[in-house]
């Protein structure tokens, strides 16, 4: 993830998320060869959301050190804004939250 690329207009409005100011984003091109489970992943993501996108950043929050274990995550996640958190098989979900509630 070296390298911007322009973003389309149509992908623009779609997932602005991982635009940048400048119409740019850093994509990552996978191929199911390389990592079979994360594609598989991404392939569902899309089928259940219309967008086979996600936006890779660092885990932490502004000031604190990056996560660097399970229990870093979890607390990192119950003292945070964050709905949902994913490590390896296991999704977290926050009491009061609906798992599939932003799944159209």
């Amino acid at each position: 993830m070296t390298f911007t690329f322009e973003v389309s207009e149509e992908w623009k409005t779609r997932v602005p998320e991982v635009v940048h100011e400048d119409g740019t984003s850093r994509a990552q091109v996978l191929k199911r060869e390389y990592n079979p489970r994360y594609y598989d992943m991404m392939k569902e993501l899309e089928v259940l959301t219309g967008n086979g996108v996600s936006l890779n950043t660092s885990l932490n929050r502004r000031g604190e050190a990056m996560i660097c274990s399970p229990t870093d995550a979890l607390n990192m996640f119950f003292g945070s804004d964050l709905q949902y958190l994913i490590m390896e098989d296991i999704l977290v979900v926050k009491d009061g939250v609906d798992p599939y509630d932003s799944v159209d």
